[in-house]
């Protein structure tokens, strides 16, 4: 499909706003600009599209005559095309902000109130050991299910950020 005009997203309000304004016979340029929301050569342009006169030394168009062509335009299968596209892309916009929405898991402390967390005050679920020498550190988490897992990390996580120098000094490797 060609790219549609940037005035089809606005075609219902403009032809709303054509049709109320009864008392205007003739549409020049800032009428036009106003209308579709564009500067001067973009109005300039749209009034030759439309089929614009010379009035008055300045370009013109007759209100019905433009009105016409509007409602063609939205009656026609290019307009009917970029509205199947644009609610195409809505619903798939709604289901990607819904799946992204549904993936999104909030785990907090198990103990909240506790104003400044402390590493050695950490549930006995959860050890971690320092290297000895050149072996391998131990990191050990107990937990039931994936919530209890989730919250002893972000309890952990928040105790080592808020304690930061003791948990770097307690993960190095002895010398």
């Amino acid at each position: 499909m060609a790219r549609a005009p940037d005035w089809y997203s606005r075609l219902d309000t403009i032809l709303a706003t054509l049709g109320a304004a009864e008392e205007v016979a003739w549409l020049g340029r800032a009428e036009i600009g106003a209308l579709f929301g564009c500067g001067d050569r973009d109005s300039i342009r749209l009034l030759h599209k439309f089929g614009a006169v010379v009035r008055d030394d300045a370009l013109a168009l007759p209100r019905a005559s433009l009105l016409l062509q509007l409602e063609a335009i939205a009656a026609g299968a290019s307009y009917a095309a970029f509205r199947r596209q644009r609610e195409g892309v809505a619903q798939y916009l709604a289901q990607a902000r819904t799946e992204t929405a549904a993936r999104q898991f909030r785990a907090r402390a198990a103990f909240p109130e506790t104003p400044r967390p402390r590493l050695e005050a950490l549930p006995p679920t959860l050890t971690w050991r320092r290297a000895v020498g050149q072996g391998p550190a131990r990191f050990e988490i107990l937990y039931e299910d994936g919530t209890d897992l989730l919250a002893q990390l972000a309890e952990f996580l928040h105790a080592a950020g808020a304690n930061r120098e003791e948990f770097l000094e307690g993960t190095e490797p002895e010398p």
